[in-house]
């Protein structure tokens, strides 16, 4: 049902801490493959491979956008922690999309962590965002930035049903 990419994978700490709060959507049966996009170092490379992570650059990504097992995709940042329940929002905002003739994304607020001074004014809070594989296929082989690639798709936030 669901690919995630992960980029920006510099530091195993932060990747283990992204790919741990993808755990429950492997045990849901949400998550079809997870892909680290150019990770940096060795170490970084280890806990993919240990994660069970496919490992792909930039460059093979926006030509083999289209072959990630998932219908839907997750993009996020190494470092995200995404909320507990996000699978049972994601696949919720899914279903309701298949009924659409323009499906719209998706977008976990994500908590600011632990950014310094200003920067946790300005930087805006960071977010992970559900595209439909078609769009994000798309804008990756015209050259757009994995951290853009879920532009131009109007979106909602993903809340919990209480929210």
């Amino acid at each position: 049902m669901l690919s995630v990419l992960v980029f920006d994978a510099e530091d195993p700490q932060e990747l283990t801490l992204t790919l741990s709060s993808l755990v429950t959507g492997v045990v849901e049966g949400v998550l079809r493959d997870v892909v680290v996009v150019d990770p940096s170092g060795q170490e970084v490379l280890d806990v993919a491979d240990h994660a069970g992570c496919s490992v792909r650059s930039l460059a093979e990504l926006r030509q083999s956008a289209a072959t990630l097992k998932g219908e839907w995709v997750l993009v996020l940042r190494a470092g995200s922690r995404l909320p507990g329940s996000w699978p049972e929002r994601a696949v919720h905002h899914i279903e309701n999309q298949l009924r659409e003739k323009a499906p719209r994304g998706g977008r976990f607020v994500l908590p600011v962590g632990d950014r310094a001074g200003w920067r946790r004014w300005f930087a805006g809070r960071p977010s992970a965002r559900l595209v439909p594989k078609a769009h994000l296929a798309k804008r990756l082989a015209a050259g757009v930035a994995i951290d853009r690639a879920a532009d131009g798709l109007p979106s909602e936030r993903l809340r919990k049903r209480d929210d």
